[in-house]
């Protein structure tokens, strides 16, 4: 197990930039660096000789992802973004005229679209449900809007706003009695919140690279339970829907059984050999121990921001939305501190490897 402090010092700290949007866009950490180098390197130098290795080295990330989800490592298939992934889940989704998908009224908009023009396309009916006034997101209120013709639960985890987070694993005790598939955006929790697909009866997950992962931009991700895999047809289609790139054209061979089916082609190999490379620091950490960093790190930012008079909305993730005072947020480009407007106001959001002194640094400036 790797401590704390040494999963600090793989990332770069710099005294006039501080990553306090990280439900935005965190930086990489080293591996994924060095992964990148080292691919860029055997490319430039070996070509197609490097075949083999790269495909093995791809298997290896899938692998390491499916461990941070709870699903087995064929039940997960790479895409360009996480709205490509939910694209794929929903739009060959088998809902039919008078169904029901139900969503937070808060939920991001790669969620929240795709499944829209979903409905459309099938004349179902897309039931957002009003989170509560202080933007939490209790299950019980989805579950009050269950009815007979409800076929999809659709959410995110962990709302982007702020930090709203569902109890997943109650819902699903209510999508399994009553057979309803149950899809969870993770986008915002995977990484700094143990999540167990499997254990927790979740039917699909759907996230990407670039947030608490810690990894570059141009990674999604499906993982979709095996048992419902024969449901869905590929919503793009090449050689690798139905072998490699090397095999005979055979105009009647049928699609892999598995999630790889889903990749038509070519994989993005750096950013998903990097996203491998930042999931193995972090199950070499252990996510229960980054989440305990990450919820010490907003609790003090909380709790600074309180004394400073401000209004804010906090819900033991990372994220914390504060209503800004006349100069907030020229207070914070200076230092300069990377933040997010969103929703009702400033959005900060802690990593694991963020550290004290840059949180004193930002109430220190509010103030």
């Amino acid at each position: 197990m790797l401590a704390l402090t040494e999963y600090k010092k793989n990332f770069f700290h710099c005294p006039n930039r501080l990553h306090l949007n990280n439900a935005g866009l965190a930086p990489i950490s080293r591996q994924a660096r060095d992964k990148i180098l080292y691919w860029g390197n055997r490319f430039y130098e070996e070509g197609f000789y490097t075949d083999h290795d790269y495909m093995t080295d791809v298997l290896h990330s899938r692998t390491s992802l499916s461990k941070l989800i709870g699903c087995d490592f064929f039940e997960v298939a790479f895409f360009q973004s996480t709205a490509s992934a939910i694209s794929q889940l929903c739009f060959h989704f088998p809902l039919q005229n008078g169904d029901e998908v139900i969503s937070w009224d808060q939920e991001y908009a790669s969620n929240l679209y795709p499944w829209q023009e979903a409905c459309k396309r099938a004349k179902a009916n897309y039931i957002l449900v009003a989170s509560e006034k202080d933007l939490t997101t209790p299950v019980e209120k989805i579950i009050d809007k269950i009815s007979s013709k409800t076929k999809v639960i659709a959410l995110s985890w962990v709302q982007f706003l702020t930090g709203a987070k569902s109890d997943i694993a109650k819902l699903s005790k209510v999508t399994r009695e009553k057979n309803i598939f149950l899809f969870v955006d993770v986008m915002q929790g995977l990484g700094i919140h143990p999540f167990h697909m499997k254990e927790w009866g979740v039917d699909a997950v759907a996230g990407g690279s670039h947030k608490w992962l810690t990894s570059p931009v141009g990674v999604g991700f499906l993982a979709l339970d095996m048992k419902h895999m024969a449901m869905l047809k590929p919503h793009n289609v090449g050689a690798y829907t139905f072998g490699t790139c090397d095999d005979p054209t055979d105009l009647y061979c049928e699609p892999k059984r598995d999630a790889l089916k889903f990749e038509a082609g070519s994989k993005q190999v750096l950013e998903i050999t990097a996203l491998g490379a930042s999931v193995d620091l972090i199950l070499s950490t252990k996510v229960e121990v980054i989440e305990a960093e990450v919820k010490r790190l907003s609790s003090k930012l909380k709790m600074g921001l309180e004394q400073l008079g401000f209004e804010l909305y906090y819900n033991h993730s990372s994220i914390i939305n504060f209503i800004p005072k006349e100069d907030s947020l020229e207070k914070l480009k200076a230092i300069p501190c990377n933040f997010a407007v969103r929703g009702p106001g400033i959005r900060l959001s802690p990593h694991a490897f963020n550290t004290d002194e840059e949180i004193e640094k930002v109430l220190t400036r509010l103030a």
